[in-house]
């Protein structure tokens, strides 16, 4: 059903209509918007969103100010709370070193998850633009003016955090001077920035399966050490093995291919249910580790 309401297209002017703002700042969007693009009118199927006349300026100009400076933000409170995690070290408990290893993988992912999200916001609007938007309420000009360009390419499918992880979009199949809209969508979450098409660096080439190749002698080398030496060394495949198949199913539900990394534009719910498995892995693989050291510290 889907690929038959792909097939209906309209047309549709390339312009910000979004009532929550003021006519001088839609016209400067709008050229923002058509500089982006390489068109004043373009044909795109119907069942894409049209987000160019949804209000954006929710925020006072303040709040608006404020989450442009989110990461700032962010990274201070995150560094306050593993600084807290690790205050609690003066308990002399073990648990409180559990807890201060955690909060810092925390910490570590939501920096890391931030600092992608950063680089999926591959439009820019000018400076004075920005300044006006914001005066206006517009919380995040770049990612409005990304989020438009990635409609009036046509584009059904988010650009996000999730589809950089994950397989499915990670290509170049358009170059600017062809298709300079849809090249700018697929220059979010490409794995290899180019100015022409590409595929995504290092697939089914020696270097994908390096990884595994080490993977898999890590695995075995942990198994031979602890037969070897006995004793203690147990603990050894007991921290490798579990992290090594947490990260083997994790690349075979990455390898499920476009299908699988197709979510709707707009859609944040999912986005960050695909993100939570592997936020899980990471900070369970740190408590895994933390828990069988301190075993062994006690065995000592």
């Amino acid at each position: 059903m889907r690929d038959q309401r792909s097939q209906q297209t309209t047309r549709r002017p390339v312009r910000s209509e979004d009532p929550s703002l003021s006519p001088t700042a839609n016209e400067l969007l709008t050229h923002e918007l058509r500089e982006a693009v390489g068109a004043d009118e373009v044909v795109v199927p119907k069942d894409v969103p049209r987000r160019n006349d949804e209000p954006h300026a929710t925020r006072s100009p303040y709040v608006a100010t404020l989450t442009a400076n989110r990461p700032l933000l962010i990274v201070s409170f995150l560094v306050a709370l593993v600084l807290g995690g690790i205050v609690a070290l003066v308990s002399g408990q073990y648990w409180a070193v559990v807890v201060a290893a955690a909060l810092h993988a925390v910490g570590t992912l939501a920096v890391a998850a931030g600092a992608i999200a950063l680089t999926t916001q591959t439009e820019h609007v000018d400076p004075t633009v920005a300044a006006r938007l914001e005066e206006e309420g517009v919380a995040d000009p770049d990612r409005v003016l990304s989020d438009l360009v990635e409609d009036f390419a046509g584009a059904r499918d988010a650009r996000g955090v999730p589809e950089i992880v994950t397989s499915g979009h990670n290509e170049r199949t358009a170059a600017p001077d062809d298709d300079q809209a849809r090249s700018a969508v697929e220059q979010r979450t490409a794995m290899t920035p180019s100015s022409r098409a590409t595929p995504a660096g290092g697939s089914s080439s020696a270097i994908e399966a390096l990884e595994w190749w080490v993977i898999g002698a890590v695995s075995l080398l942990s198994i031979a050490v602890a037969a070897v030496s006995g004793g203690e060394m147990w603990a050894l495949p007991a921290i490798v093995l579990p992290l090594t198949a947490g990260w083997i199913a994790l690349q075979y539900r990455t390898a499920r291919g476009r299908d699988a990394s197709e979510r709707p534009t707009g859609d944040s719910d999912s986005a960050r249910r695909r993100l939570l498995p592997l936020g899980t892995l990471i900070v369970a693989g740190v408590i895994w580790f933390m828990l069988v050291v301190g075993w062994i510290g006690d065995l000592l």
